[in-house]
């Protein structure tokens, strides 16, 4: 068994710059990292590149914390800490003290299973072994993510409790499939942990949620994310870059039904070959 991956990211058309980042490797183990920066932020396309690179770099701690599903709940504002105060002090040397207001998403594989850990909002795709594609969207109350910078700040986080409204719902988790969507709400601060099974899932997708951001010039409606990210895992896996490539004919295809992505997008697909 193989496991091929790729990612790309995308500027949105409501944007003037990309304030998305994404990187994917192989080593330690096949992995795709994210982020999406805030876009009322300056410089935060600075601070989704920072916590991409540092959560590249400390990788393996995640690994290493991969145990159980338990463990992995326990570690992951833990880790994600380290991660945040590694590139804040980056970002203060560079005079940029303001550019983490950012989502990350760090995904890998094992070989059987790929494992996510996701803070701040996004979005996951995965087609089943029967063919199915699977969705799942994270927000938050108001729009206002939970960025990995609040834990730097206790005046700020505090105030993100505030706008949050009840913060013991403000974090939404929706699954869409083809039965409809089933939404359950959580603590804003509620550990973002996933794992999917390649035997159940063979073909995994991360992203921002420029995913969910498809909207019909004609009729001003939003496209379902479940129904994006099908179109997107229709890709040749034969080809080099297939995520790039596949992306960048799924933004023309739309353009001609003048469909097109206000938000940024950066995307990451795990898929398994026998």
């Amino acid at each position: 068994m193989t496991i091929t991956l790729d990612s790309h990211y995308t500027i949105g058309q409501l944007h003037l710059f990309c304030q998305d980042y994404v990187c994917h490797g192989r080593k330690p183990y096949p992995h795709v990292i994210l982020a999406d920066g805030c876009s009322a932020e300056p410089d935060s396309d600075l601070g989704a590149r920072l916590l991409v690179l540092n959560a590249r770099r400390l990788l393996p701690r995640f690994i290493a914390a991969a145990t159980d599903e338990a463990e992995r709940r326990a570690c992951h504002w833990r880790l994600g800490r380290r991660i945040v105060r590694r590139a804040a002090r980056q970002a203060r040397e560079l005079g940029a003290d303001s550019a983490l207001d950012a989502t990350l998403l760090i995904a890998w594989c094992d070989g059987t299973t790929v494992y996510v850990h996701l803070y701040g909002d996004g979005c996951l795709a995965a087609r089943r072994a029967d063919g199915g594609v699977v969705a799942i969207q994270v927000e938050y109350a108001g729009n206002a993510p939970y960025y990995l910078s609040y834990l730097l700040d206790r005046e700020r986080l505090a105030l993100y409790r505030v706008v949050a409204g009840n913060p013991l719902a403000a974090q939404s988790v929706s699954y869409v499939d083809e039965t409809g969507t089933t939404t359950r709400l959580e603590r804003f601060d509620t550990p973002l942990v996933f794992s999917f099974s390649l035997d159940a899932f063979p073909t995994v997708a991360v992203a921002t949620d420029g995913l969910q951001s498809f909207v019909s010039a004609s009729t001003s409606e939003r496209l379902s994310v479940r129904d994006v990210a099908r179109e997107m895992l229709e890709f040749d896996r034969s080809q080099d870059r297939f995520v790039q490539r596949r992306l960048h004919e799924l933004l023309l295809e739309y353009s001609k039904q003048l469909v097109f992505n206000l938000d940024d997008l950066g995307i990451g697909i795990f898929t398994r070959t026998e």
